[in-house]
């Protein structure tokens, strides 16, 4: 019982404790994962509610828990507009910048230029295998079809990666 009395006369350490763990509850919200800023403010908080519930009459302490919800929710909003409505937070961890194709930059090196070309099945394409188009191993793709090895094919298509050929007849 000494621990309380010690704390009956000191309400400031109520106000901090409240402070401190509305922030840091707030903090934890905005990073992901639950993590020791979270854990020390609710720790806070509950502390800070013992604390009140022996230095003021409960009408005062419901008043005083409602307003550490409402300071906790109005951080959370700002957080939230400022991430969301180009504030300091989305500047800072939004990326806003894009690498198009119009800028010259690509994840796939142009293949286009094999459409039309032949080659020929060096593994059964069922319907994806190996194909030599000239110099190179390719992997391709049918459009459904089942190939054998050895078979003339066509590029008829590049989807990115997917270069799709078909059976060459004659």
């Amino acid at each position: 019982m000494a621990f309380i009395e010690i704390f009956e006369h000191m309400g400031w350490l109520m106000a901090v404790l409240f402070i401190l763990g509305a922030v840091l509850v707030a903090i934890e919200f905005m990073t992901p994962g639950f993590g020791v800023a979270g854990t020390i403010g609710i720790i806070s908080l509950i502390i800070g509610v013992v604390v009140a519930s022996r230095v003021v009459s409960p009408p005062v302490l419901i008043g005083i828990i409602a307003a550490v919800l409402l300071v906790i929710a109005s951080l959370l909003v700002w957080a939230y507009r400022s991430a969301t409505r180009g504030g300091k937070i989305s500047r800072t961890l939004l990326l806003h910048s894009r690498l198009d194709k119009e800028q010259g930059y690509n994840s796939v090196p142009p293949e286009e230029s094999l459409i039309g070309m032949e080659g020929v099945t060096l593994s059964m394409l069922r319907p994806s295998g190996t194909v030599q188009i000239g110099d190179r191993r390719i992997d391709v793709i049918t459009e459904g079809e089942f190939i054998p090895k050895g078979t003339k094919v066509k590029v008829i298509k590049v989807e990115g990666f997917r270069i799709v050929v078909a059976r060459v007849d004659g």
